[in-house]
């Protein structure tokens, strides 16, 4: 059926332009035009055809009568909410990171390198992932990994050195502690960590099935934490040395075809063991007047690792605990 007219009254609806134009129509014209069709309409939608777009323009005259301030803060609001979300995006990106506590540590001159010149050091580093690895054995991976600095990434496996340095006012104490943040599809079962410190390595795995340790291997200290390491005695001088190799395991009798497109991500932290309870307030105090007497001032910007060594820069070469280092035989 095709209409050649339609009812009266009701053109004023179609009619698009004149809408746009008026903006404001009778409530009872609409009301009589609604009812002569038959149809049954609340209260609230005949007001949003009283009033076409009413909501948007409610918020916008409510932001226009905010005064600057309050705008300002509102700004300042959405953008640390925004660097919050990208932090925290970076953070679980999938990279090996490793973190140092700025804190309890970095301010006191304990700084990360992956270079033992600590050309550029700092406190957090992170590491090129390796992307649609397959399974190896631990017998193919080359014997010189703890001998190469920074990344040095192979066929299907991780692997990166490091070297923690305490350049700083004091000696401290610290632990190391690599972490499992995030796993899919089972395969954390099958992967190896093996992680050389001063020379010394050891292999971790996730417990075997029957809950003991796989051969060869340490078991994970829990479903989080892989292993940790305590230095109750770094001393102002010594630097320490990390490499850490990560791969899938193809000798693991759970390396199976269900763990085949699975992943893990892991990370490791470096915090103090015993953390200082004065507030931030009065270490900031105490900061600033070692800056302006002359003792062992800190960076103003807190992004520059301190250098408080009284005999010049401390590196992996000249570092005071040179007698710690292990030979792995291995």
């Amino acid at each position: 059926m095709k209409l050649d007219k339609l009812p009266e009254g009701q053109e004023n609806i179609e009619k698009k332009p004149r809408w746009r134009k008026d903006k404001v129509v009778r409530i009872e014209k609409l009301e009589k035009i609604l009812a002569e069709n038959g149809d049954d309409i609340s209260d609230d939608a005949i007001v949003s055809m009283y009033l076409p777009g009413r909501r948007i323009k409610r918020l916008g005259a409510a932001l226009l009568r905010l005064d600057k301030m309050r705008i300002i803060l509102l700004v300042l609001l959405l953008l640390i909410a925004f660097l919050f979300i990208l932090a925290f995006m970076q953070e679980k990106m999938g990279n090996f990171t490793i973190n140092l506590n700025r804190l309890e540590l970095y301010r006191k001159g304990i700084a990360i390198d992956d270079k033992g010149t600590f050309d550029d050091p700092t406190a957090r580093l992170t590491v090129k992932t390796v992307e649609d690895a397959t399974n190896i054995t631990i017998t193919d991976l080359p014997d010189d990994l703890d001998n190469i600095d920074g990344d040095h990434n192979g066929y299907n496996y991780m692997a990166y050195t490091y070297y923690v340095r305490n350049a700083g006012k004091e000696d401290v104490k610290y632990v190391a502690k690599v972490r499992l943040d995030s796993c899919a599809k089972g395969a954390e079962k099958a992967v190896r960590i093996a992680v050389w410190r001063n020379g010394k390595r050891t292999v971790y795995a996730a417990p075997a099935a029957d809950g003991g340790p796989e051969d060869g291997c340490v078991s994970f200290e829990n479903d989080k934490i892989v292993c940790s390491y305590e230095e109750p005695d770094f001393l102002v001088g010594n630097v320490d040395k990390y490499t850490i190799v990560i791969w899938m395991e193809g000798e693991d009798p759970e390396c199976v075809d269900s763990i085949v497109g699975g992943s893990v991500q892991f990370s490791m932290t470096i915090d103090a063991m015993d953390h200082d309870e004065t507030s931030l307030l009065v270490k900031f105090i105490q900061d600033i007047k070692d800056t302006l007497s002359g003792d062992k001032p800190i960076s103003a910007a807190g992004t520059e690792a301190p250098n408080y060594y009284n005999q010049g820069e401390v590196t992996w070469e000249n570092r005071r605990n040179k007698d710690n280092m292990v030979i792995d035989e291995d």
